[in-house]
């Protein structure tokens, strides 16, 4: 195989890792040291920059700031959450069974389709605790917005720690994995279809969408790509040929098509919603608006008539 370009700006490395504290020694028992590592530096860096998109956004759509960050902050938990449990009991169910305690060790294996399902647990059981009735998916848009711009950080993260590697190429993106052979570096692909996902986003933001757009079309546009990467992993679990991203993407897509449809619904609903809550005055100035214009109808059409005559 040929030596591709990524191979020659982005060989394999050892992540480099910065000692925060220990190694420990208590009741007889070792503990630590704690490290940060590239990866752990990169997702942190996906969170704050997406949180700062996700409140920018918000003000944008005249949506409470502070109400979007605590409903981010709720997401992330329970994605973190979703990504480990995922990760054990449907990538590694043996070795749960075989160590049930790995359960508990939050920081260690995540899934990211495994943290979208729990992202979207967190997100509902958010929603139903503030009520936010129609306004839900206004506020689920702007951290869509979010998702899209950290996402490119958080697979960086994988690049770096070349978490995914896929089959043997010579592709011009391929990188050497450590057993010495040139492999698609999948986080790396994701990462860049994100740049031209998150610039879409961008251009369609100029203007004012139906509600539950952005998040149907995050889920239109990327368990596509993610469904067609998987077929170039390595190292996956496998149920009925598939992997469970690829059973997720499925589910995703379908909802995301399904969602799509109905946003014209949603946006008929919230204007519907916007004239029952308007002030009497406001009322009053838009009834005699509608008055005027279907006078001035009338009298257009009169006038047609005695033309005609």
């Amino acid at each position: 195989m040929t030596t591709s370009l990524a191979t020659l700006a982005f060989p394999y490395f050892h992540q480099p890792s910065l000692r925060l504290a220990g190694p420990f020694e208590l009741m007889g028992h070792k503990f630590g040291p704690i490290e940060l590592h590239l990866f752990g530096a990169l997702v942190a860096t996906a969170v704050i920059i997406g949180t700062a998109v996700i409140r920018k956004r918000a003000v944008t759509e005249k949506l409470d700031p502070e109400l979007a960050a605590r409903m981010t902050f709720t997401v992330l938990i329970f994605g973190f959450i979703g990504a480990h449990l995922v990760d054990r009991l449907i990538y590694f169910p043996k070795d749960t069974l075989a160590n049930p305690a790995s359960l508990l060790k939050v920081w260690e294996g995540i899934s990211s389709f495994g943290g979208l399902v729990g992202a979207a647990v967190g997100a509902a059981w958010f929603i139903r605790k503030e009520q936010l009735g129609l306004e839900k998916w206004r506020y689920l848009d702007v951290i869509g917005w979010g998702f899209a711009v950290g996402w490119i950080f958080g697979r960086l993260g994988c690049f770096s720690a070349f978490d995914h590697p896929g089959i043997a190429t010579d592709f011009f993106l391929g990188e050497t994995f450590t057993d010495g052979i040139q492999r698609h570096n999948l986080g790396l692909y994701e990462a860049l279809y994100f740049v031209p996902l998150s610039g879409l986003f961008w251009l369609l933001g100029s203007k004012r969408r139906a509600p539950g757009f952005y998040v149907a079309m995050l889920c239109v546009l990327y368990p596509p790509v993610r469904f067609l990467f998987d077929f170039l992993r390595i190292v996956d679990v496998r149920y009925l040929g598939l992997t469970p991203a690829q059973w997720g993407s499925i589910g995703f897509m379908i909802f995301g098509f399904l969602l799509l449809k109905y946003t014209q619904r949603l946006a008929a609903a919230e204007n519907l919603q916007k004239m029952a809550a308007a002030t009497p005055s406001e009322a009053s100035t838009t009834a005699a608006a509608a008055g005027a214009g279907a006078g001035g109808g009338r009298r257009q059409a009169g006038g047609g008539k005695r033309k005609r005559k």
